[in-house]
């Protein structure tokens, strides 16, 4: 243990930091850990106590066509067949009722599991003095009476009266009915929570409420309503335009693109001509060379070239402007590569020679070309 003390007293500090940061870490992750998200009672797609996963997921896998709806009932399916599931809607406004039963006048189902039932005044409920508990439910199935047990947390029940036809009734009334709504029917339950995860299993609840839920076979959709949850999606942009607007302008935007095809628009890259991009390359300097052929400023213009090259050997090395090209070979050795040096001498002597009416020693376009060249190193120096 003793070995060890000078290697801790050496690396105390870092050691100390180390352990503030883990410190830090943890503090951070107790005090910020975020809460997972608490969903709305009786969600189709919540496995918490409250939520109806349970029930929805079994529907799924038993293939009848569950699909969840976050919109208004303003904008149910058109058609029939349809069957809307609602699970305590919240927030439902006369407007929406009485677009949800005219969707059921046109041959839908609506099955409603609420505590306060409204149904556009279809369903009337009154008080009891029925305690919350489990309860012996009867069902009257044609000529065969069937009891239940389950478990009846409310005291309103719906009031019996014409066209209301009793599903399952307690000791203390009617605790589902349905009805016949034009061509559709509305089934009403005042028990809700028999479908929660938490209570679909118990007692007699799924046998309950199974064969609401799938029907006679025959059924189109089963409609899970989330919109009255809380859960709203929205619409997309073209949703918000008539079908025949969207196909117009649809027909209208092609014929333009065929009728700019037909009056010869090009469609693509403009490219540059390679004419207009090249500048002073071999094709621009070979077509100066000639130039100067046909006007036969070819002398002139190397005249011009050795001036210049001569006023930068006075200026650079001092050298007098009729020097010979031995006397520039002797300051050259000093100053330029024995290549460049070489090449200096070279082109004094083919100036020379062309000054005296020699014939030139190599092309004209070679000798402005290395003349420029030689201009450009002693520019540098």
């Amino acid at each position: 243990m003793t070995a060890f003390l000078p290697l801790l007293n050496r690396n105390k500090h870092a050691i100390g930091l180390a352990i503030s940061v883990l410190l830090f870490i943890a503090l951070g992750l107790m005090v910020m850990q975020p809460e997972p998200e608490r969903m709305e009672p009786y969600v189709s797609y919540s496995a918490e106590p409250d939520g109806t996963k349970g029930m929805i997921t079994l529907l799924q896998e038993k293939r009848v066509p569950v699909k969840t709806w976050k919109r208004s009932w303003r904008e149910l399916p058109a058609g029939s067949g349809h069957k809307l599931l609602s699970i305590e809607p919240h927030s439902v406004n006369e407007d929406e009722w009485q677009e949800l039963l005219e969707w059921v006048e046109r041959g839908n189902d609506l099955l409603l599991f609420s505590r306060s039932i409204d149904g556009g005044a279809v369903f009337q409920l009154e008080d009891t003095s029925a305690a919350p508990g489990v309860a012996v439910v009867t069902r009257q199935d044609g000529g065969v009476k069937a009891e239940f047990t389950a478990e009846v947390n409310t005291n309103k029940r719906i009031v019996a009266e014409d066209g209301v036809s009793s599903l399952l009734r307690d000791s203390n009334g009617i605790v589902a009915a349905s009805r016949a709504y034009g061509d559709g029917a509305i089934t009403a339950v005042v028990v809700p929570n028999w479908l929660t995860n938490a209570s679909v299993l118990q007692h007699d609840h799924f046998e309950l409420v199974w064969p609401w839920l799938t029907g006679d076979g025959n059924l189109d959709s089963l409609w899970v309503d989330e919109y009255h949850h809380g859960y709203i999606e929205s619409r997309g942009a073209l949703e918000a335009y008539p079908d025949w607007l969207i196909a117009g302008s649809g027909v209208m935007a092609v014929t333009l693109l065929l009728w700019l095809w037909q009056q010869g628009k090009r469609f693509g890259p403009a490219y540059t001509p390679r004419a207009w991009t090249v500048r002073r390359g071999d094709e621009t300097l070979l077509a100066v060379a000639a130039w100067y052929e046909r006007r036969r400023f070819k002398d002139e213009a190397l005249a011009h070239q050795v001036r210049a090259l001569r006023r930068l050997l006075l200026v650079r090395w001092g050298l007098r402007l009729e020097a010979s090209p031995e006397e520039a070979a002797q300051l050259a050795q000093d100053r330029l590569s024995e290549a460049q040096a070489d090449k200096l001498v070279r082109l004094l002597r083919q100036a020379d020679a062309v000054e005296r009416g020699e014939a030139m020693g190599g092309s004209f376009v070679d000798l402005t070309r290395e003349l420029g060249e030689m201009i450009v190193l002693l520019e540098k120096e």
